[in-house]
């Protein structure tokens, strides 16, 4: 009889071990689980504007796009008599969509002002790297005025209404319709 309830005793302690090492388990299961509810669902720290600055450039450059005009040809003054042409390809950076069907709307009165521009230019001034950036900037404001005068036109993308707010906040950096002109082809003859 002493040897059955020992075997009882050793029974009985088993099932005891199994429990505690059941209810340790539990508890380190429960404690990595709290731990991890902690630090996933801690509120996010505010972003700096740093990142802010970061993410607002990023969806501007996702909207940027280059518009490209047929190329001008013209005469550049000259002072020794002989006749120069100036051939140039530009194309016209910006980031709001709905710019391009401005363009494409106000090309002659563009175009007629590009090439007054040109055509006022002597062979000297256009020789430059600096006569060629004031050449840039005086087309940049030109094109600028042009299409701030220009009636609204619907986006390029099939964009309708309501994005107005979101169309001022991709302008160029002073809020034009333009924000660079590149010369893609620049020959003088």
């Amino acid at each position: 009889m002493a040897e059955q309830e020992a075997k009882a005793k050793e029974k009985g302690g088993g099932k005891t071990k199994l429990i505690i090492i059941i209810l340790v388990v539990v508890i380190v299961l429960m404690a990595g689980g709290g731990a991890a509810a902690f630090f996933l669902m801690k509120p996010k720290a505010a972003p700096t504007a740093a990142e802010l600055a970061a993410e607002a450039a990023a969806e501007k450059a996702k909207n940027m796009r280059f518009i490209s005009m047929e190329p001008f040809v013209t005469n550049l003054q000259s002072t020794d008599g002989t006749v120069h042409y100036l051939q140039v390809k530009i194309d016209l950076k910006t980031y709001d969509p709905s710019v391009e069907g401005k363009v494409k709307l106000m090309t002659p009165e563009l175009r007629n002002n590009i090439l007054r521009i040109l055509a006022a230019q002597s062979i000297d001034k256009v020789d430059s790297v600096e006569g060629r950036d004031h050449l840039r900037e005086d087309i940049l404001h030109s094109v600028n005025k042009v299409l701030e005068g220009a009636p609204a036109v619907a986006a390029a993308g099939g964009e309708h209404g309501g994005g107005g707010g979101a169309a001022a906040a991709a302008h160029g950096h002073d809020g034009a319709p333009i924000d660079g002109v590149f010369f893609t082809a620049f020959v003088v003859q």
